[in-house]
């Protein structure tokens, strides 16, 4: 008998390891780089609002001048909801600044941290890789954000 519990309690344990792993491979943002911000000026081209995670995709000029596909990936619904981002947050054709953590192999993506829309409006469309409302407040402080230099990248501290 106190085989057969041993051995369950052990079954159980591993378990629990299993899934903990799963959930933090899940969550891990190794994929961007959390050491810079960049800020990307485009068009809303579409907003998808879902699980398990939303995406941003935005029409942006690339150094060069053409337009380029960006993908920015943030909150699932029930974060993103719970900073006031919707699934009408973004509409198609809408002019939005977007600050985000780039990709680390390069491709035009990254991970969201704030987004400031055409009319002004600062949003929190992110999932944890970022603290959005120090950000803001950083990038303004150094005047990162009025000086609009899309493609820009900076430093997550100082």
């Amino acid at each position: 008998m106190k085989t057969t519990i041993l051995a369950a309690c052990a079954a159980s344990a591993a378990a629990m390891v299993f899934v903990a792993g799963a959930a933090y491979a899940h969550h891990s943002f190794a994929m961007f780089d959390e050491s810079q911000h960049r800020l990307i000026e485009g068009v809303v081209s579409e907003w998808n609002y879902n699980n398990p995670h939303s995406w941003l995709i935005v029409q942006a000029p690339s150094a060069d001048g053409a337009m380029t596909t960006w993908s920015f990936e943030g909150a699932a619904i029930v974060h993103a909801a719970r900073q006031g981002v919707n699934g009408k947050s973004y509409a198609k054709g809408e002019h939005v600044r977007i600050v985000m953590h780039p990709l680390s192999d390069g491709r035009n993506a990254g991970a969201l941290c704030f987004v400031i829309k055409e009319d002004g409006t600062f949003t929190r469309p992110n999932d944890g890789i970022c603290n959005s409302d120090a950000m803001y407040a950083r990038w303004q402080e150094k005047g990162w954000l009025a000086s609009g230099k899309h493609l820009d990248t900076h430093p997550t501290a100082d």
